[in-house]
């Protein structure tokens, strides 16, 4: 039988995970004073997983016998790293976990995209509050961009692309989930994704991304709450001064007296989202939350570009 075991970063946010694996299947657990690990005799699938709470966000074959990968837990702060022994005794077990914490807790990263799942950043914009995961560096600045830069660029790509579906649902549910203006909300809240330029790359952006965040989150799905209805050129960054609204066409029955959760993959000038926001408000819903993957930073010397300079902190954040 194989040995399952994951590990974290913070033993203050272990124990939810610890619980949650005890809870479905038996298991022999071990804590100490910088984790709380638990492994058990059990198959070590993904369902497995994400019914202990995971998201599997890279695995890779090590050698023959163990299966080493990293993941993202439902109630943490950061990704863990967890890995399956097909075979051996408790000791080796324990050999690979000690190999395993030290080369974690050292600050390696295997998987190549931004882990942290709590918003950092909160400002209003029109009188909305905004939420965003990462700074973004965009692609024309890569004279300023840091490792980790690169990473949210891969990441904000591949959510563009409609890839990794499942990690992007992960993070931002994870990180909604301690925002009490959301929270306290879910009972009327409608999720509804800023339009992508083409209906092709609008399906593919966010049909499934919608449909499985909404669920994950406990809301309405307002996938088809704005639809394109006709293909447009992109306004790409802080480029493209037109009627961002003019192809669009807006359905209030999916959101009327709702709280809408408008989602997009980049926030640079603010122009669309409070396009947006106004023609929502206009046609019936009660109040507009903007959350985003990232926020494009705003360098000195391209300041002067920026058509919306006015963030502000809210009064309340979480």
């Amino acid at each position: 039988m194989p040995l399952l075991r994951s590990s974290r970063r913070r033993a203050a946010s272990w124990a939810r995970s610890h619980a949650a694996c005890a809870a479905s299947t038996s298991s022999v657990s071990r804590t100490t004073a910088s984790s709380i690990s638990c492994w058990r005799p059990v198959p070590a699938t993904e369902e497995h997983f994400a019914r202990c709470g995971w998201y599997i966000v890279s695995q890779t074959d090590f050698n023959s016998r163990l299966t080493i990968g990293m993941g993202l837990y439902e109630s943490g702060n950061l990704a863990g790293f967890m890995y399956r022994l097909d075979s051996g005794s408790e000791d080796e077990a324990r050999f690979w976990n000690n190999i395993l914490v030290f080369t974690f807790f050292n600050g390696f990263r295997k998987a190549f995209f931004p882990l942290d799942n709590r918003f950092q950043g909160f400002f209003r914009l029109d009188g909305s509050l905004c939420l965003y995961l990462y700074d973004y560096c965009p692609v024309r600045r890569n004279d300023k961009i840091t490792f980790e830069g690169k990473k949210v660029s891969n990441a904000v790509w591949r959510f563009k692309s409609g890839e990794q579906t499942d990690l992007f649902v992960k993070l931002f549910s994870i990180a909604a989930s301690h925002i009490r203006a959301i929270q306290e909300n879910r009972h009327r809240a409608v999720l509804v994704p800023v339009p992508a330029s083409t209906r092709e790359k609008h399906r593919t952006r966010y049909e499934a991304f919608c449909r499985k965040l909404s669920a994950d989150m406990g809301i309405a799905d307002g996938y088809g709450a704005i639809t394109v209805a006709y293909d447009r050129a992109q306004f790409k960054g802080t480029h493209g001064n037109g009627d961002r609204t003019a192809n669009l066409e807006f359905h209030p029955e999916r959101f009327r007296g709702k709280c809408v959760l408008l989602v997009d993959d980049v926030l640079t000038t603010g122009a669309t989202f409070i396009a947006l926001r106004r023609k929502l408000i206009a046609h019936g819903a009660k109040f507009v939350i903007g959350m985003f993957l990232a926020k494009t930073i705003a360098f000195e010397d391209e300041r002067k570009d920026l058509s919306i300079n006015d963030y502000t902190n809210p009064t309340t954040s979480e």
